[in-house]
């Protein structure tokens, strides 16, 4: 069973907001349009990939940002973007790790020495980055369920009113709270990702529960498969939910 957040939503309480949806037959998967993202492999061998997470800036300030290495997956936020960005290594010409996003846009570069410079949509040719000293790490938020509820109310208003229609959100019932936080992350990462597709049709998002973060679309429903045990790398970007929606690949952000 799933909860389904929709346009009679009220304060009437938490048996107000949820009504079944049944998701029997609902491809989590829709070949044609398809895009999965999988965790990705430890650093090789004989890098340099420092632990634990980091606050970086770059020349000025104009530019901070979070650098996490502490998991398998690396893991880049932006400072004021609640969106957290699953990166992916490979090694560089001449040495390092080239640090890319799920869509391929690189993002990261670290030398041999652990010098890191940052390419973004504004710093197309890169800017030195600085540490600024140790942070916390970044892990997704465990939530109860009641509060998810309540979040995915004003998710939805705040859907609204970005892209100018109602979008309803279903997800699966009785989500213990890693997993939720989970949930919710990557249901606010298809909001975002339905607000930078202009003119998009879609009208529901469903997200189910599966081994590997998986997104599809199909007339006006967007399909949206998380797998909690990666944490945020078992949620598609708002990238990944832009270029399905769109069918179209865009540069990086910021």
């Amino acid at each position: 069973m799933s909860h389904s957040y929709g346009p009679s939503l009220s304060g009437r309480g938490a048996a107000a907001l949820a009504a079944a949806l049944t998701l029997a037959g609902v491809p989590a998967v829709v070949h044609a349009q398809e895009q999965r993202a999988q965790p990705a492999p430890p650093p090789m061998p004989g890098l340099y990939v420092a632990s634990g997470a980091t606050r970086y800036s770059t020349p000025g300030g104009a530019v901070r940002f979070v650098f996490d290495r502490t998991g398998r997956t690396a893991l880049l936020q932006f400072e004021g973007d609640p969106e957290v960005h699953v990166l992916r290594a490979a090694q560089a010409a001449g040495g390092g790790l080239i640090y890319s996003s799920e869509n391929a846009n690189v993002m990261l570069r670290v030398t041999p020495q652990g010098s890191l410079t940052l390419y973004t949509r504004n710093l197309q040719t890169g800017a030195a980055a600085t540490a600024e000293g140790d942070t916390d790490r970044l892990t997704p938020e465990a939530i109860a369920f009641a509060e998810m509820q309540e979040r995915f109310r004003r998710l939805q208003a705040q859907a609204r009113r970005r892209v100018g229609q109602t979008i309803t959100f279903s997800v699966p019932a009785n989500l213990p709270p890693a997993a939720a936080g989970v949930v919710l992350d990557a249901a606010e990462r298809a909001a975002e990702g339905l607000a930078m597709a202009p003119m998009t049709n879609v009208r529901r998002v469903i997200i189910t529960i599966g081994r590997t973060p998986a997104v599809a679309l199909r007339g006006d429903q967007l399909f949206v498969q998380v797998a909690p045990q990666y944490g945020y790398a078992g949620r598609p970007s708002s990238g990944s939910i832009r270029n399905v929606v769109t069918g179209t690949v865009q540069g990086p952000q910021q």
